[in-house]
C-alpha cells in the first residue's frame, strides 16, 4: 500500500513500510487512545480538518470545502491552521470555525493548552489531510482522542487511520484532497480545481484604493509577479523572473507590472523594480491577503514562484506562469487549474543548487511571449465580458 514515489529518501520509506507491518499492533494503540469506536460519515455532527498550514496548502483544500460541507450538511467543519491561513479562509460559507492556531513554520508544534481546548471540543472526526508530512496530522488526531481519522494509506501508518482513502496513484495535492472528499461523502465533485476565497467589501475597498494608488489605469494591462517563496526547498535567485518580465516591458511597452510580497520583500521588490523602470511598482505587505486576491483579479496574468499568491492568482481566474517546486513530487506541486502554465523543466526532489541548473534551460523568450499573449487575450475578454 505504501508509495514509493511519495518519498524524497529510502529512510522515510522505510519507516513508512515498517508502520503497515506494525498495522496490527497501532490499530491496538489507536483503539485504546480513542474515546469510542469509528462511526459512518452520516453519524459525524463534529469535524477538524489538519493539514500544513502555509497559505497554498491551505487554498488547495479550498476547491473541495463547499463539497464537503453540502455532502455531509449535518457535520460542522472546523479548520484548524495558522493565521495566515485564516486569512484566506475568511467568508468561507463551509466552515463552522476557523482556529488559527498554529504556526505556518513546520518545526513549531501546538502549543499544549490549544491543544487541551481542541480536545475540549469532542471532535467525531478529522480529516488529516497532509499530503507530506501527514504522520504529523495522525498523530494529533490520535491525541485528541478522536474516534474517526480520516487519512491518506499511500505513506504508510494505515493503522492509526480508521477510514483510509486511497489516490489511485500520484495525483496533484488539490485533487488528492478532493478524492477525501468525495471518499467520506460518498458523492463526486465535478467542479474545477480552482481554489475559491471570499472577498468582503472593505476587501474589495482596499484593493480597489491600493489599484488606483499604484496609477495602474493607464495600463494597456497589468502583470502582477511574486517573486520569493517561504518554502525552505524551492527558492531560487528572484532574477530568474526579472530577467523575464524585462523581456515582457520590450514586447509591450505600455502594460505594468506589479511586484508583490510580504512586507519583507519590499527590499528586493524594489531593488528589481528600479531595474525594470517606471512600469513596475511595488505593493508589499500593504493588503490583506484576500484583499490582494481580489486585486489580482484585476490583473491580466501572474508570473511567480510556487507560494502562496500563486493560487491566489488561480482563484482570481487569471493566466498563471509559475514554477513549481521541483524539490517536491512533480505532479503533487505542478498545474492543478486549466488556466495555469508550469514553466519549470521535467524534475522532482532536486536539490536547491540542482533547481537553479535546471532553470538555466528555461527559454525565456518564450515564456515573456507566451505571457504576453495569455495577458493580451485575458485584457481583451474582460473588456469583452467574455471568459478566456
Amino acid at each position: 500500500m505504501v508509495d514509493r514515489s511519495q518519498f524524497r529518501d529510502s529512510y522515510h520509506y522505510a519507516l513508512a513500510v515498517a508502520s503497515e507491518i506494525a498495522a496490527p499492533g497501532l490499530r491496538l494503540v489507536a483503539r485504546a487512545a480513542s474515546r469510542s469506536a469509528p462511526a459512518p460519515p452520516a453519524s459525524w455532527r463534529t469535524g477538524v480538518i489538519i493539514g500544513r498550514d502555509h497559505i497554498g496548502d491551505v487554498l488547495y483544500r479550498t476547491c473541495s470545502l463547499e463539497a464537503l460541507h453540502s455532502g455531509l450538511p449535518k457535520c460542522r467543519w472546523s479548520y484548524l491552521t495558522s493565521e495566515s491561513g485564516a486569512a484566506v479562509l475568511a467568508g468561507s460559507p463551509a466552515l463552522a470555525h476557523v482556529l488559527p492556531w498554529t504556526s505556518d513554520r513546520d518545526d513549531r508544534p501546538l502549543e499544549p493548552a490549544k491543544r487541551d481546548e481542541l480536545a475540549e471540543r469532542m471532535f467525531d472526526v478529522a480529516l488529516c489531510s497532509d499530503n507530506i508530512a501527514h504522520h504529523h496530522a495522525v498523530m494529533l488526531a490520535l491525541k485528541l482522542g478522536i474516534p474517526n481519522r480520516v487519512g491518506f494509506t499511500r505513506k504508510g501508518l494505515s493503522g492509526l487511520v480508521t477510514f483510509g482513502v486511497a489516490t489511485d496513484g500520484p495525483t496533484s495535492h488539490p485533487a488528492a484532497f478532493r478524492r477525501m472528499v468525495e471518499a467520506v461523502t460518498g458523492l463526486p465533485d465535478p467542479s474545477p480545481l480552482r481554489p475559491r476565497i471570499y472577498p468582503s467589501q472593505n476587501d474589495l475597498r482596499a484593493a480597489d484604493s491600493e489599484w488606483h494608488r499604484l496609477g495602474m489605469n493607464d495600463a494597456e494591462f497589468v502583470i502582477a509577479s511574486a517573486v520569493t517563496t517561504r518554502q525552505a526547498i524551492g527558492d531560487f535567485r528572484p532574477g530568474f523572473f526579472s530577467d523575464i518580465l524585462h523581456r515582457v516591458l520590450v514586447l509591450a511597452p505600455t502594460c505594468r507590472v506589479l511586484l508583490s510580497g510580504g512586507a519583507n520583500d519590499r527590499p528586493v521588490l524594489e531593488s528589481i523594480a528600479g531595474e525594470l523602470g517606471d512600469r513596475a511598482c511595488v505593493s508589499a505587505g500593504t493588503l490583506p491577503l484576500v484583499a490582494y486576491g481580489a486585486m489580482l483579479g484585476r490583473c491580466a496574468a501572474f508570473v511567480g514562484a510556487d507560494s502562496g499568491p500563486r493560487h491566489l492568482a488561480n482563484a482570481a481566474s487569471i493566466p498563471v506562469f509559475f514554477v513549481r517546486n521541483m524539490g517536491a513530487t512533480e505532479i503533487g506541486s505542478g498545474k492543478y487549474c486549466p488556466t495555469e502554465f508550469d514553466i519549470a523543466p521535467p524534475g522532482e526532489y532536486l536539490s536547491p543548487e540542482a533547481m537553479r541548473r535546471a532553470l538555466e534551460n528555461v527559454d525565456r523568450d518564450a515564456v515573456a511571449n507566451a505571457l504576453v499573449s495569455a495577458a493580451r487575450q485575458q485584457a481583451h475578454d474582460s473588456i469583452a465580458g467574455t471568459p478566456s
